[in-house]
């Protein structure tokens, strides 16, 4: 399984897995997003599982509050857990 960890503003994460069955949202026990407030957080939550890849993406909005297109990729960080 892989994880893309979705870096929110006010240090809110969300976590979507990924394997065979396609791409899903983590939610809690009401079908809601499950919120983490740090990647040791998530770590933790995950630490029994094994997992291939774990990847950190981040869109900032910062580009477009400057006047600049908002076509730039969000960034993207492989963590290495």
């Amino acid at each position: 399984m892989n994880l893309q960890i979705l870096s929110l503003e006010g240090h809110i994460y969300l976590v979507e897995t990924i394997d065979e069955n396609g791409v899903h949202l983590l939610a809690d026990r009401r079908s809601r997003p499950r919120k983490f407030h740090c990647l040791e957080e998530i770590r933790d939550y995950f630490l029994a599982q094994p997992l291939e890849e774990v990847w950190l993406e981040q869109q900032t909005p910062y580009e477009e509050m400057c006047g600049l297109s908002d076509d730039t990729a969000p960034l993207r960080i492989r963590l290495y857990w």
